[in-house]
């Protein structure tokens, strides 16, 4: 399943089925991994998230709901994220992001929540990056 596909899809039904059958792929977390993701608040449905940082400064998202449709969106957020430099991250918006795929404005305020609940996490990860890099290359000086 593709971001294209999704993108070009005409009508919401479509982008529905579409955003389930890409949460099927994204795999249930023992509980041991469950127990290493922080729970999110504000979001409709039962959602955790945990974000690291790569030996190569690049983010890792790791996320899972209870919900498919939750799950789908999370896959298009893991993939926007993973593998990304902080400087690619600066600007990150969930709502932009969802936007372009015309998923945005179908999403209830409270699912929107806890995606942008995600994204201030990310947000958080990259301010504190940026700030020890500062630091880094002031103590080099």
């Amino acid at each position: 399943m593709t971001l294209e596909k999704i993108q070009q899809s005409q009508n919401w039904e479509d982008k529905y089925r579409q955003l389930i059958q890409l949460g099927k792929t994204l795999p249930a977390p023992t509980e041991s991994e469950l127990a290493e993701l922080q729970p999110i608040h504000g979001c409709e449905v039962n959602l955790w998230a945990k974000i690291s940082l790569n030996t190569d400064r690049t983010l890792a998202l790791q996320a899972y709901s209870e919900a498919r449709i939750m799950n789908g969106l999370l896959v298009i957020l893991i993939q926007a994220v993973n593998g990304k430099d902080i400087a690619e991250l600066q600007d990150f918006n969930v709502t932009e992001l969802f936007s372009k795929l015309g998923i945005a404005q179908r999403l209830s305020e409270r699912r929107l929540n806890g995606l942008k609940q995600i994204e201030m996490k990310i947000k958080a990860w990259v301010k504190l990056c940026d700030r020890h890099a500062s630091g880094d290359a002031r103590q080099r000086q």
